[in-house]
């Protein structure tokens, strides 16, 4: 008795869950009930047949048949984190956040980030530019060509130097090679602007020098006697006439111009008596000395 009770029920529960389509149906109290259909919620569920649906609200979805009586809501898409604002966002599917001009987001973090596209540099070029889901691609220039600015989408190729021209600077990944004239006419030209340059150098030196040094007159280092003096080295001819001038001149004898004096109250005495004055001593001269020794 007790497994024809349990055959019984097995084969209701089938029977109901045949009846009842997954999707659009579920099953309450023994019976098959609908749902609401998408971007509607259930109101009341009173009628199991017949239910009572509500419309989400702006910033609401529902993607699917449902018996909630709450609808999802859409992401919030923030102009300020540089998302692109939200125009009628969709009531019956997910509406997923897009990032500004310049800024990517990925579809494994459903676009909760905006990253900036990332920049070439010279010396590199676009293989991929940038979109909404992906970043920009770079690629560095292979040797023999090269690029001068951000973002440049081709990588320009290095000059090619003719005949009668010489390479003046190597090209690189961020600048072009230069060339200029390699003739003989020209290597003359520039070697004569050389020329040039170092004569201006060198005399503009020497005169620098002659005007240091303005005034200063170096004299032989055997210079000529004069009266028993070696004059070495005078810096000026004032010097020399200074030096010379007094050897020139000769020694002045005192002369004697004294008279007799005359009798004047100067040369009086208090009882008026004429004062005479002393004669000095006579003059002396030399002569030879006797040996005392030559009569011995």
């Amino acid at each position: 008795m007790r497994t024809v009770c349990i055959l019984s029920s097995l084969v209701t529960l089938l029977y109901l869950g045949s009846c009842c389509e997954e999707e659009t149906h579920y099953q309450k109290q023994d019976k098959c009930c609908k749902k609401c259909v998408p971007g509607k919620r259930m109101l009341m569920d009173d009628n199991c047949e017949d239910p009572r649906c509500q419309d989400c609200q702006d910033g609401e979805y529902q993607s699917g048949y449902t018996s909630k009586t709450k609808c999802e809501r859409q992401p919030s898409c923030d102009p300020n984190l540089h998302f692109q604002p939200q125009i009628n966002p969709s009531k019956t599917s997910l509406s997923k956040c897009q990032c500004e001009a310049g800024y990517y987001c990925t579809q494994d973090d459903d676009c909760n980030t905006c990253r900036e596209h990332k920049v070439c540099k010279p010396g590199q070029r676009v293989v991929r530019k940038g979109s909404p889901v992906s970043d920009t691609v770079c690629e560095a220039c292979k040797n023999g060509t090269f690029s001068t600015h951000d973002s440049a989408d081709t990588c320009e190729e290095w000059a090619i130097c003719e005949y009668g021209y010489d390479k003046n600077a190597p090209g690189s990944s961020t600048s072009d090679r230069i060339c200029v004239d390699g003739r003989p006419t020209h290597r003359a030209a520039i070697g004569l602007g050389v020329a040039i340059f170092l004569f201006i150098l060198i005399a503009g030196a020497a005169m620098c020098y002659a005007k240091r040094h303005k005034g200063w007159i170096e004299l032989p280092k055997q210079a000529p006697k004069i009266a028993g003096l070696n004059i070495r080295t005078l810096h000026q001819d004032a010097d020399v006439e200074r030096a010379i001038q007094p050897l020139n001149k000769q020694p002045e004898e005192d002369t004697d111009t004294s008279g007799p004096v005359s009798p004047t109250p100067s040369n009086r005495t208090e009882n008026g008596n004429v004062v005479d004055q002393e004669q000095g001593k006579g003059p002396v001269y030399p002569s030879a000395e006797s040996n005392s020794y030559s009569h011995l």
